[in-house]
């Protein structure tokens, strides 16, 4: 595929959203066309299992909550990634699938090896050429949400949000070619300095390593 595929990952509040619009407004400013892809709520299908998870979902069987997200995520790569690597653009994806290894793998305990099986289905030979990962202290990040109303997963306990941290920090060793960690504590201003800085290599085909 001729187009460029940059994920964004972290765990809640550690400013996925506000980076992804800056990076996306600075690869449009070069004349690139940007297309967004949010994780379970990109589609119609995706934005109704989303409900189901995360706002109807209390009581969920982890492996259904797993199978849920799956579902929308392979809705928005049949949808939305795929078609728009395909045509050449940019697209940036809020979440994707290193998500399962810290969501579903690292803080719920599913097995890695049915994860794996379920991930490669999921993606349909479609992975980054980039992975962001914003890594930010539990904490702060969670301070940063307190006064949104949270939905289910954001509600989980402070040992929740620690095990998702530690799932993407393994993940980042497991792919340090794909995965960049980038310290989320600072200023977004700050944060997205440094983001660039690895993006515009990719841009030029340089190698990040």
């Amino acid at each position: 595929m001729s187009g460029l595929f940059i994920t964004l990952e972290g765990g809640h509040g550690c400013g996925k959203s506000t980076i992804m619009k800056m990076l996306k407004e600075r690869l449009e400013g070069m004349g690139l066309q940007v297309v967004i892809s949010v994780d379970q709520g990109g589609t119609v299908i995706g934005r109704e299992l989303r409900r189901i998870n995360l706002e109807k979902g209390e009581g969920i069987a982890i492996l259904t909550e797993a199978l849920l997200v799956a579902a929308a995520r392979h809705q928005n790569v049949v949808e939305i990634i795929k078609p728009a690597l395909l045509e050449g653009k940019v697209v940036i994806a809020e979440r994707y699938n290193d998500a399962f290894f810290a969501f579903q793998g690292s803080a719920r305990g599913l097995p890695l090896d049915l994860l794996e099986k379920i991930s490669a289905a999921v993606v349909d030979g479609i992975e980054p050429h980039l992975t962001i990962l914003l890594d930010v202290d539990v904490v702060v990040a969670l301070a940063r949400i307190a006064f949104q109303e949270k939905h289910r997963i954001e509600r989980e306990s402070m040992a929740f949000h620690k095990k998702v941290r530690r799932g993407y920090l393994e993940q980042a060793k497991k792919y340090p070619e794909r995965i960049k960690v980038f310290d989320a504590n600072f200023s977004p201003e700050k944060v997205f300095a440094n983001v660039w800085s690895d993006v515009s290599k990719i841009l030029k085909g340089e190698s990040l390593c």
